[in-house]
């Protein structure tokens, strides 16, 4: 009967194109015995043209080679048929083709495949395909490619060369911290958030051009990655470390405004750096000047004034000293000298 035909057709199709996109090749030779010697298949690229059985088992090698590593499922499948003659009809349908495994990837495949096919049942009463156009709607696809794989992968590189670029606009790169343009734009976007704000350290590595000259370019570099690796630490996950000039470096720490809290920060940076001088064998220091700030209500401009004066203080008092913007007001309780 020819709703019979109609309804085995459909399955058929069904079963074909999901054990083509399983990926699996025990699964697709298992439909080669409903496959014509002589039939015809259309894809979408100019080279998916198979006139034969022969050639298509060729094509078919490429495209599992091509597909591999990516594991699709079918999703939202129909298919319909209408009978041509007694034993032949035409099935047609549609369905799509998602990536099974996506987590982590930022560019997925999903292909939406449009399929006709003609059918016959012969006379051992076994469906056999004659012809089957599937095409899939890919705009980028170029001669060659039997997947949107391609474009996927060119995707992908391009959204890590932003991210690298991005990395590269954002941080020094000596030391990969960030540095002074966009470290003055982060601190300015947390404060501007009306939050409680923080503080801000200014660190500057006493007499840094003496180990310039004194020890070499590779030491001075070895120094301030080292002094770079102190900071970042003392950051944690919210606050902000950059480096600002040649040897000036940037600390916020939001959340932070007790007076004492910021003298005992300032104390741990001067004795953690003082550590890395010492591993070096360098007779040198850090001085440091902080300042705090309201959230909604101070400016990046204006913490930063306030802790330069503070450092510009700290420099002239001496070698590997603290002052705080503050210190007029509490001296007793800020003003810290090591």
């Amino acid at each position: 009967m020819q709703s019979d035909l109609c309804r085995e057709a459909c399955e058929l199709l069904q079963q074909l194109m999901e054990s083509y996109v399983s990926g699996s090749s025990g699964m697709v030779m298992g439909m080669i015995k409903h496959l014509s010697p002589d039939i015809l298949v259309i894809g979408t690229g100019k080279h998916e043209l198979y006139e034969n059985l022969a050639v298509l088992l060729q094509g078919l090698e490429k495209d599992q080679q091509e597909a591999e590593g990516i594991d699709f499922v079918i999703k939202n499948a129909w298919y319909q048929a209408k009978p041509l003659a007694e034993d032949i009809c035409v099935v047609y349908g549609e369905f799509e083709a998602c990536e099974a495994e996506t987590e982590g990837k930022q560019v997925v495949i999903n292909m939406d495949t449009r399929l006709t096919a003609t059918v016959h049942r012969d006379a051992g009463g076994q469906l056999m395909i004659d012809s089957l156009h599937h095409s899939t709607p890919y705009v980028y696809q170029q001669e060659g490619e039997y997947y949107p794989k391609t474009f996927a992968d060119q995707a992908e590189a391009a959204l890590r060369r932003s991210a690298a670029l991005e990395k590269d606009v954002q941080l020094d790169a000596l030391t990969e911290l960030y540095n002074r343009k966009y470290t003055e734009k982060y601190i300015g976007q947390l404060l501007g958030k009306g939050g409680p704000g923080g503080c801000l350290f200014l660190l500057d590595i006493d007499d840094f051009k003496m180990v310039n000259d004194t020890y070499g370019h590779q030491t001075g570099d070895t120094l301030l990655k080292q002094i770079a690796a102190v900071l970042l630490r003392c950051a944690g996950e919210s606050g902000v470390a950059g480096r600002v000039g040649g040897d000036e470096f940037m600390l916020f720490l939001p959340d932070i405004l007790d007076e004492r809290e910021r003298t005992a920060i300032a104390r741990q940076l001067i004795a953690q750096t003082g550590e890395v001088f010492v591993a070096l064998e360098l007779p040198h220091s850090c001085s440091i000047g902080g300042a705090s700030a309201v959230g909604g209500t101070s400016t990046f401009a204006e913490i930063y004034r306030r802790a330069d004066d503070a450092l510009y203080r700290a420099k002239a008092a001496g070698k590997g000293v603290y002052r705080s913007s503050e210190d007029q007001q509490i001296k007793s309780c800020i003003d810290t000298e090591i």
